[in-house]
């Protein structure tokens, strides 16, 4: 529903600048419009990746389709970087080389103004705890409540004579919209890459498992991201070698179970049952593997 919104409020704000800048030729504001144009094609993005993302899990996706909203993330940041930034960029220098004086700059300032408020109302929207896709919708947001003001600064000077300003306008939201696109990508690339909780999670694991009297200790756990606020878990634990199979069995039903209730973020957990300890609680899967292939 939000996004939803959003994207409503940018229509009517793209066509509210595309005039303006017909009027007034102003490049500030045509730099803007085209921004917001893009902002309408991210945030439909952004709506449709997070309707893949609460797909249930297949054959095909046996852990979900939970980082369809850190894909959609990391396209965001790219179209930021490669076609908004750099365009922009060329635009304004192009506009310092050869600068030339817009018309009816109260106007102009009128209207980013206007364009101003709404933006900044739907930050109140996406404020407090927000989903990876909200993030890079509010991202944007501030992207460009922040640009719209580089916009007005620009058509101000240019009226008291600095015909260039309206170019370093262009470049200052060039260079604003890269760094945001650098730290969205950022971000959400490392999910993509495999991320893993920070420590305070494997030491609520142990916690928990060695809670339970039969397990002597639990070694080379691995916990990756499978997307938003959903971990899988595989874990190796030591018990007494003498303990049959189906002991075995009954004991990593049950503390998975309380891992389930007690980590709400843990969708999937996998527990190894060994005769002997491990010298390690955190390690990766080519760690694993050698301990394995020397057995």
């Amino acid at each position: 529903m939000k996004l939803k919104v959003t994207i409503a409020t940018y229509t009517a704000i793209v066509l509210a600048k595309l005039v303006c800048y017909v009027i007034t030729g102003y490049l500030a504001m045509l730099a803007e419009a085209l921004h917001n144009v893009v902002d309408i094609l991210i945030f439909t993005t952004l709506l449709y990746s997070e309707r893949i993302s609460a797909k249930p899990a297949d054959h095909l996706h046996p852990l979900g389709h939970g980082l369809a909203k850190n894909l959609s993330g990391v396209v965001v940041a790219v179209v930021f970087i490669t076609v908004v930034a750099f365009e922009l960029f060329l635009e304004g220098i192009e506009r310092i080389l050869h600068p030339s004086a817009g018309k009816y700059p109260t106007f102009a300032i009128a209207v980013l103004i206007a364009t101003i408020i709404p933006p900044t109302l739907l930050t109140l929207i996406y404020r407090g705890e927000r989903s990876s896709t909200e993030e890079s919708a509010f991202a944007e947001l501030i992207n460009d409540i922040t640009s719209s003001l580089g916009a007005i600064f620009g058509i101000y000077l240019s009226t008291i004579g600095y015909p260039i300003a309206d170019g370093l306008a262009s470049i200052f939201i060039a260079i604003l919209i890269s760094l945001n696109g650098y730290r969205l990508f950022k971000n959400n690339a490392s999910y993509l890459l495999g991320r893993s909780p920070d420590e305070s999670f494997y030491e609520r694991v142990r916690a928990i498992v060695e809670s339970f009297e039969e397990v002597e200790d639990v070694h080379d756990i691995i916990a990756i991201y499978m997307g938003e606020n959903k971990i899988h878990l595989d874990m190796h634990i030591t018990v007494d070698g003498s303990m049959t199979v189906k002991e075995a069995d009954e004991l990593t039903a049950r503390i998975a179970k309380k891992i389930l209730q007690e980590i709400p973020e843990v969708a999937y957990v996998l527990i190894h049952v060994c005769a002997e300890k491990g010298k390690e609680i955190k390690t990766t899967y080519d760690s694993v593997m050698r301990k394995i292939m020397r057995m």
